[in-house]
């Protein structure tokens, strides 16, 4: 059997910004909270604390906005990813939109966040052709197409309070709306034998429920801050559709087809005058999920780990006063392939924040992030897949409600 993969440009999936045939799998590759500098330092979040940053990872951390303080965050990403199988090698470019927030005080110790951002994503398009049968009369060679596209967004709104100096606590409340369309077609290089294919489409929307904690412990100038959170299983209102094509149509329904498992985070972050370091531990149920009524998901595992670093806090030189960043991240599939496991996951990421003065009342954040992952497959004869991003991110920081001193 001769395998070619096709993988279209990053415009074939603009919607998506992702192609790869692991995405055929469950709902699609899944996207990452990560926003601003938590992306260069691997991703991590749950435990991660800081004033007038948006961390959407934990809603605990919402407490942190400040009285006069109006936060915006906007990110985008470009990735080229390398595509090896049985030697063939193929790169494809993507460009996405990361997420979308905003932050502000509702209350004393009490801050808001909005968000849009991915929850999933889906792209894919690979062939492969077969010798049917040989005779006389020549080969008949069979071609299969798998296709497939779509994705899920989230909508989120939480809040956070600080009901103590130590304690903070928060919630978020999601709205996951999308669609997938997913394809399998044969054709055959004879007109006598028929053409078959088979279409999955589905429409998602659902709730989706997230709580956090986070501790602090402060010692001088050093502090630790140690969280957690919780988002329950919930199922999907959606609907599924088979279609077979083939001598006729024929369509089928699937009810309860999707569902989203438990999901259960801690981490810890220690940070000192000019530097912090942080640690996350995941672990998502997705043993229990369901993908088009299939169960083939197993338990997905994760660990982050990241660091930054400012020489000079308090410099009037700009690249003193910088925050530098680096991380590790790695995480195990959440689904099989077959009677295998998917893919492992490795990760390393670099950049750094640059904070730019914007007017009196206004400040900004450019953050730049770099990063390489490697999806190796845990069996032999699938596709490995290498990955270079750039992620920019920009933090708007508004002083609202000043009082100005008149004399």
């Amino acid at each position: 059997m001769v395998v070619a993969l096709l993988l279209q440009t990053a415009f074939s999936y603009a919607q998506t910004g992702i192609n790869s045939p692991y995405s055929m799998y469950g709902i699609g590759t899944l996207s990452d909270r990560s926003n601003g500098m938590m992306r260069s330092m691997g991703g991590i979040g749950t435990g991660f604390r800081q004033r007038n940053i948006i961390n959407l990872k934990n809603p605990a951390s919402y407490s942190t906005v400040d009285t006069l303080t109006f936060l915006a965050d906007a990110g985008f990403s470009l990735l080229n990813g390398n595509f090896e199988e049985n030697g063939a090698r193929v790169n494809a470019r993507n460009a996405a939109v990361d997420y979308l927030a905003m932050q502000f005080r509702v209350q004393p110790k009490i801050g808001m966040t909005l968000a849009f951002l991915p929850f999933s994503k889906v792209g894919y398009s690979f062939s492969s052709e077969s010798l049917v049968r040989r005779d006389s009369d020549g080969e008949i060679m069979s071609t299969g197409v798998t296709y497939g596209e779509g994705g899920l967004r989230q909508f989120m709104a939480g809040l956070g309070w600080r009901p103590a100096e130590w304690l903070s606590v928060g919630a978020d409340v999601s709205y996951i709306k999308g669609d997938l369309t997913r394809q399998f077609s044969t054709s055959f290089s004879s007109g006598s034998v028929t053409s078959r294919t088979r279409t999955y489409t589905a429409d998602f929307s659902s709730a989706m429920y997230d709580f956090g904690i986070q501790g602090t412990i402060k010692s001088g100038k050093d502090r630790l801050v140690i969280g957690a959170t919780y988002s329950p299983a919930t199922d999907f209102n959606s609907d599924c559709t088979i279609a077979d094509v083939h001598t006729v149509a024929d369509t089928a329904s699937i009810e309860d087809a999707f569902h989203l498992p438990d999901r259960l985070s801690v981490g810890l972050s220690y940070s000192s005058r000019n530097w912090t370091a942080g640690a996350d531990v995941s672990l998502e149920k997705w043993s229990d999920a369901r993908f088009f009524g299939e169960s083939y998901g197993r338990d997905r595992f994760a660990v982050q780990a990241g660091l930054s670093l400012i020489p000079e806090p308090d410099s009037k030189k700009l690249f003193r006063r910088t925050s530098y960043q680096a991380g590790l991240k790695f995480s195990q599939p959440y689904y099989n392939i077959g009677d295998n496991p998917g893919p492992l996951e490795f990760g390393a990421t670099a950049g750094f924040s640059l904070p730019v003065t914007s007017a009196y009342n206004s400040m900004a954040y450019i953050h730049v992030s770099g990063q390489y992952s490697r999806v190796q497959p845990q069996f032999d004869g699938s596709v490995c897949e290498n990955y270079i991003g750039l992620s920019i991110g920009v933090t708007f920081m508004e002083r609202w409600f000043m009082k100005w001193m008149v004399e």
